[in-house]
């Protein structure tokens, strides 16, 4: 059983925390991580959801995960990272791009998430990803302009947050001000 650590509406710990699917019931403020994974060919990962997970063979982020109860963000990220594709993550290459909110709901299970995104610059071959939560189905890179067309028009394929993807694009032209 998982335990994640409750937040108020202010983003700070309430002092409590809450089974996973139980927080998820309840819409509970809880928080997590989201990592895109870029090469050097300026690409970005994307994993295809298993069949049997929610949001079924759709698009998403590299990796992402609840912040278990009492763990750091970081912590969460080397975890993730492990559980997830399978990889080792070099924090040296870790950087943290911008925080947001995701809110929604299907069935009976409420997303009331602060997630804390993080950019991983990494040249990471397809065939060096492993799979052993089932989780994940297939990872794939894609050039940032196709993935831009694929958000801007709202892909089907891509998983539904419309919010997060476009703070990701604006971080990503702001770190291509910065280097160019």
């Amino acid at each position: 059983m998982e335990f994640i650590d409750i937040y108020d509406d202010l983003g700070q710990k309430s002092g409590k925390s809450e089974e996973k699917g139980e927080a998820h019931r309840k819409a509970l403020i809880h928080r997590g991580v989201c990592v895109w994974i870029m090469n050097s060919k300026q690409e970005l990962l994307l994993q295809t959801r298993s069949s049997h997970v929610m949001f079924p063979d759709m698009l998403d982020i590299s990796f992402s995960g609840h912040i278990q109860a009492g763990e750091t963000s970081l912590e969460a990220v080397r975890r993730e990272g492990r559980e997830e594709l399978g990889i080792n993550i070099d924090t040296s290459k870790l950087q943290y791009l911008f925080s947001c909110r995701e809110c929604g709901g299907i069935d009976g299970y409420f997303e009331n998430e602060i997630d804390d995104v993080f950019l991983y610059r990494a040249d990471i071959p397809i065939d060096g990803y492993s799979f052993s939560d089932h989780e994940v189905k297939e990872v794939r890179y894609i050039s940032v302009d196709e993935f831009k067309m694929m958000a801007e028009s709202g892909s089907p394929m891509l998983l539904p947050y419309e919010t997060h993807y476009l703070f990701l694009l604006i971080a990503l032209y702001c770190i291509t001000l910065n280097t160019a």
